[in-house]
């Protein structure tokens, strides 16, 4: 999902790592749509998730780059194996304006935005239990 920092011009991607079971989120980060993001995002991974998961992706490259291959189940677009992150992403734009697409609300600063995001995913999280 795409927000915006500073102006228009100025995308940030939220990439989300869930939990399929409970649809708790175990790990975000903002970034940019390159392996580098997608190693920040594995970083950010508990070790227990590391170790003993399969990924359910999207066919986006940057994820074949950095997760293990043998956990990595990458689907195509409609393949409904990715609708559980995608609703999560509706649920959130639904709480926080600066997630809304075409939305006149941005952050003016990186810091500011994550602060954000995080109030927003803590709350959605404490709603799941």
């Amino acid at each position: 999902m795409w927000t915006f920092v500073g102006r228009r011009t100025c995308k940030v991607w939220l990439w989300l790592a869930v939990e399929r079971a409970s649809r708790r989120i175990v790990a975000w980060v903002l970034g940019c749509r390159g392996a580098a993001t997608a190693r920040r995002l594995w970083a950010a991974l508990p070790r227990r998730y590391q170790r003993h998961c399969r990924y359910h992706t999207d066919q986006w490259e940057a994820y074949a780059k950095v997760l293990p291959a043998h956990q990595h189940r990458p689907h195509p677009k409609g393949s409904g194996k990715t609708n559980i992150v995608e609703a999560i992403n509706c649920s959130l734009r639904q709480r926080c304006g600066v997630l809304v697409r075409k939305s006149c609300s941005f952050s003016k600063s990186l810091r500011m935005h994550t602060a954000r995001i995080k109030i927003v995913i803590d709350n959605y999280n404490l709603t799941l239990q």
